[in-house]
């Protein structure tokens, strides 16, 4: 694998030249897009370091074959050289013409892998072996098209902080087939990732409040005996209603849930965490909290500074949940 700094980093270029390329090449880039097709003008090849060594030994050997008057050393320093010279054409098409597609990525929390899915393509069968994509981040992914017209893969990028993260700007580069010769292409391709907090490693208790329909007590409500659930314990429970054939099972303090139980509903507020904390750290806090619940099929409710969401369960209401922690403070 060769080495990559990152993707913009080019093999024996020096850094300010680098950056002369790169601008160069930004000038004449599509716009960002789902879908973007390779075409010449964003096509750029130079030699690897091994393809500067071959040529230098082949013009030695071509000196060497003047010098002595071989016609044996003319025609192995023409036929390496064509060697080199067809090899670069093979390297130029590898990447030539080809489809580029990403697709959207899956939800994460921060410091987890985001994993963009592209597909390569192009207009017929065809082989486009040992094909790379670079992620700014330094990640790389490989692909081959071999005798198909399309193949996936995952673009891995590193989610450092939460909120939408673009995919920025990808390097698809080969070497294919000698390794003389490197053809590369920048992509801009528009896709984002949302990323929630990460969530804090440790455990908080959740606030519950009794939900009264309209102001009745606890002893007005019917079905007070209707069987609804099994919970984690938690303090104050009465012992009657623990879950005891549960707990011999499992070994975890569980209480039974009956029907006027099932009003009992969890306030995550922002409130919940100290004023000394990071808004990073307080995010982390609401977000294990927020997983908790959910984990346990308790209605929750969160409120953040400008955001209230009533309490509820199930994927999408917790979906809606960490995403207000992921845009909270950010412009969307």
């Amino acid at each position: 694998m060769p080495s990559q700094k990152s993707s913009t980093g080019l093999p024996l270029v020096p850094q300010f030249f680098e950056r002369f390329i790169f601008n160069f090449a930004e000038k004449r880039q599509q716009a960002p897009q789902q879908q973007q097709t390779i075409h010449r003008r964003q096509l750029y090849i130079l030699p690897t370091r091994n393809g500067i060594t071959y040529f230098f030994v082949l013009l030695l050997i071509l000196l060497g074959a003047i010098n002595y008057e071989n016609s044996l050393g003319h025609m192995l320093t023409f036929l390496l050289g064509s060697m080199g010279f067809l090899g670069m054409i093979y390297t130029h098409q590898n990447l030539n013409q080809l489809k580029v597609k990403i697709g959207r990525a899956e939800p994460v929390f921060a410091g987890q892998s985001i994993l963009f899915p592209i597909v390569i393509s192009c207009k017929k069968n065809a082989t486009h072996p040992n094909l790379k994509l670079l992620s700014e981040s330094g990640q790389m992914s490989f692909a081959h098209l071999i005798n198909s017209t399309e193949t996936a893969i995952k673009l891995e990028l590193t989610a450092t902080q939460r909120g939408y993260i673009s995919v920025g700007r990808i390097k698809l580069f080969s070497e294919y087939p000698l390794g003389l010769f490197h053809a590369w292409s920048w992509l801009k391709l528009d896709s984002r990732c949302l990323v929630y907090p990460a969530p804090d490693s440790h455990h908080y208790p959740l606030h519950f409040t009794k939900d009264n329909k309209q102001g009745s007590d606890h002893s007005d409500q019917h079905g007070v005996d209707d069987f609804a659930g099994i919970r984690e314990y938690h303090t104050g429970d009465l012992p009657t209603y623990m879950a005891w054939k549960a707990i011999a099972k499992t070994g975890t303090l569980q209480t039974k849930l009956f029907t006027n139980d099932t009003a009992e509903k969890a306030w995550i507020d922002w409130t919940q965490t100290s004023e000394t904390l990071d808004i990073e750290k307080r995010l982390s806090i609401l977000c294990r909290m927020i997983l908790d619940a959910s984990d346990k099929n308790i209605m929750y409710g969160l409120k953040i500074p400008g955001t209230t969401l009533s309490p509820s369960s199930g994927l999408q209401h917790k979906q809606q949940c960490l995403k207000a922690l992921a845009l909270f403070g950010q412009k969307t």
